[in-house]
């Protein structure tokens, strides 16, 4: 595919430049071309830089599940294993790049994950109890239920995630004269017209936070979400993206609340993922080229409405616009 500078064939459709292509092609161009730049104009409207019915666009705000977290970032979707990665990170950040101490990291983080808002559409009673389940004292120091009627419960998932993440992360960056937090990475992939953009969680993209938290965290009886025994393929695109625009080889760290586990990737790995990376992004491209509108665009696309988990907990208007644009609906 040869260069060319007039990019409108993807700009006209809100797709300036490729991310980790782990979700499926539909989800991503409605995502670029219809939600966002929806999003966008109701913002504008809201906050009174241009004319347009405000309560119409606090409606589609409301319908993405917008809020601004503890930090003021906008949020859209969000829900609790997203909102309890991002404390975590924080509290990382705090530690390792302002040298703050543990228990002053920990009630900061704390406020970003109790600050989580999730849409009114979603059973707030479950949020509310998933919230309190993060912090809830019921293990053991080891991470693990007490097992006997004398053992003690004095720690909570929360806490115990934080500081394995701290723990994997000073693990994975031994050696650095100096730990940097995230990093915006951008570049280019062989065969493509689009910039590749990416976020760099530690080390400018060499190293990667992951946490894995508790299912049924709502519940009496939280199960574990065991630390993983290899890279994990959405992980493994994000991280070969990365090392395809700083050439260096990336580290992820995966936590929870037993511990910690280290992996570094290898060029094998990485050059096949790049692969699949490559094909995937110049697929979008050939798609954009060929299709005059985002309408045309959905048409030609799998929505994959029943196998992908990004189509859970949307608003409902939002699936029954999903639904019209992907033609399954009226």
């Amino acid at each position: 595919m040869g260069l060319d500078n007039d990019l409108s064939w993807a700009h006209q459709k809100g797709y300036y430049h490729h991310s980790n292509p782990s979700t499926p092609d539909y989800y991503t161009f409605f995502q670029k071309g219809v939600l966002r730049p929806a999003r966008s104009r109701a913002m504008k409207v809201v906050n009174g830089e241009t004319e347009g019915d405000k309560g119409q666009s606090k409606a589609i705000l409301a319908a993405g599940g917008h809020y601004k977290d503890y930090l003021g970032k906008s949020q859209y979707n969000d829900n609790i294993n997203m909102a309890s990665g991002r404390a975590v990170e924080y509290y990382c950040d705090l530690c390792l790049l302002e040298d703050a101490a543990p228990n002053e990291a920990y009630r900061e983080a704390l406020n970003v994950l109790t600050s989580l808002q999730t849409g009114d559409w979603i059973d707030q009673a479950k949020t509310a109890a998933q919230i309190e389940g993060r912090q809830r004292i019921r293990f053991g120091a080891d991470g693990k239920a007490p097992r006997k009627k004398d053992d003690m419960a004095e720690r909570c998932e929360f806490e115990m995630v934080c500081e394995n993440a701290v723990a994997g992360l000073r693990e994975a960056t031994a050696g650095a004269n100096k730990i940097v937090g995230q990093t915006e990475l951008r570049g280019t992939l062989p065969g493509c017209q689009l910039p590749y953009l990416g976020y760099g969680d530690y080390q400018e993209g060499s190293v990667e936070l992951k946490t894995q938290w508790d299912t049924a965290v709502d519940t009496d009886a939280p199960r574990s979400n065991s630390l993983p025994k290899a890279i994990k393929p959405p992980h493994l695109l994000q991280i070969a993206g990365y090392w395809n625009i700083t050439g260096k080889i990336p580290r992820i760290v995966y936590a929870n609340r037993i511990g910690h586990v280290v992996f570094e990737a290898t060029i094998e790995q990485l050059e096949y993922a790049l692969t699949d990376i490559i094909a995937a992004c110049m697929r979008r491209e050939k798609l954009m080229m060929v299709t005059e509108s985002v309408e045309q665009l959905l048409k030609l696309c799998d929505p994959q409405f029943k196998d992908s988990f990004v189509w859970r907990d949307q608003h409902p208007d939002v699936m029954r616009s999903a639904k019209v644009l992907a033609g399954v609906s009226k």
